[in-house]
């Protein structure tokens, strides 16, 4: 399948490379945040585009998403996230003005394309009439607004939830925010260092810290300090925050508020254990009982006894991995794969589709 995921400029999260960048590294490490939908790169090959803001009134639904920030993010068409008011302690990836990436939409082929995947939503609908071979889907950016129906002239609407559901047509599809495979980030990483994980130390999940940025350890976590894992913190800097979760034995959330597991996705994909409660996370799917931990006092008992069973340890991440590659890659492409075929067996000149492996 070819696929492209595409964005305006006026979005403030993600990557910020020129029209058609297809390389993983290339792009993951110039997002402006959030690791996202790597795995459509690492996996699919797909292309990504930022394409200029369009007045159709279903490109501005960013203005009803973020309301607060509407007219803000519209610098970004000419600065950087970091000297955006209010963004300035933001560390994006490179240095590159989404604007100067950005091109028309018009000027793309997206019949070319069997799958074009939309942040927020970053092309017209008239786009959508005028390739009735391509399966057209968006995601909102903020997952608690996405809707119970597809609109804004769509096929697909791209939930972020992870519960293993399998659609069998267009309409809403289970597909975190964060689409990676089980390896994706560790082998990234891998390539990106030229070296090995350390594997030492405990991450502290960034909402179970109060400060932003963070500087220091949160007392939650100081008692842990006694077990001679370093306590890694969460860097601004998505390159040096990845290393830190890559070089983690430990992904380890306490309090805070609840997350929807973005962040979980990222540990289990980078090869670090995660250990938390599940009902401090939406995506509790990824978690087996086993990993289970709700206060600080478990989370020493359990990382000594893993500390002291290797293999154990090796299982458990397995377990993680598998239920990653599950919930998070496996069934969202079969309900793709299924809502295109649907698509297409409806419009002239069927074609055949098939879901390639992501192992």
């Amino acid at each position: 399948m070819r696929i492209a995921l595409v964005k305006q400029e006026v979005y403030q999260d993600l990557y910020v490379c020129p029209a058609g960048t297809s390389c993983p590294q290339e792009l993951l490490f110039s997002s402006m945040g959030r690791v996202g939908p790597i795995g459509l790169f690492t996996l699919l090959g797909a292309d990504f585009y930022i394409v200029r803001e369009d007045k159709s009134t279903e490109c501005q639904v960013y203005r009803r998403v973020l309301p607060e920030l509407a007219d803000r993010v519209k610098l970004l068409k000419h600065r950087c996230l970091n000297e955006i008011p209010g963004r300035d302690f933001f560390r994006p990836g490179n240095e590159l003005i989404q604007g100067d990436c950005a091109v028309d939409c018009d000027s793309v082929r997206w019949g070319d394309y069997d799958i074009v995947i939309s942040l927020n939503v970053s092309l017209p609908k008239r786009l959508v009439r005028e390739n009735p071979q391509t399966l057209f889907c968006y995601m909102i950016g903020e997952a608690n607004l996405a809707k119970r129906k597809v609109q804004y002239g769509y096929d697909v609407c791209l939930n972020q939830e992870a519960r293993g559901r399998i659609a069998v047509r267009p309409g809403i599809i289970d597909c975190p925010y964060t689409f990676v495979g089980p390896r994706c980030l560790e082998r990234i990483l891998t390539k990106r260092l030229d070296r090995q994980s350390h594997h030492s130390g405990v991450y502290a999940e960034i909402n179970s810290c109060e400060e932003r940025p963070v500087k220091t350890v949160p007392d939650v976590y100081r008692p842990l300090q006694e077990l001679g894992h370093p306590i890694r913190l969460h860097q601004q800097l998505i390159e040096d925050n990845l290393t830190q979760v890559f070089d983690a034995k430990y992904f380890l959330k306490l309090g805070g508020r609840h997350i929807r597991g973005n962040s979980v996705i990222e540990a289990i994909s980078a090869g670090t254990l995660v250990l938390m409660s599940p009902h401090d996370v939406t995506h509790h799917e990824l978690l087996p009982p086993e990993t289970w931990v709700h206060n600080a006092e478990e989370a020493i008992e359990r990382i000594r006894f893993l500390d002291s069973q290797p293999h154990v340890y090796a299982d458990w991440l397995q377990m993680q991995r598998s239920l990653l590659q599950q919930y998070v890659t496996t069934c969202p492409l079969i309900s793709l794969q299924n809502s295109l075929a649907y698509k297409r067996r409806r419009a002239p000149q069927i074609t055949q589709v098939g879901v390639p492996s992501v192992s």
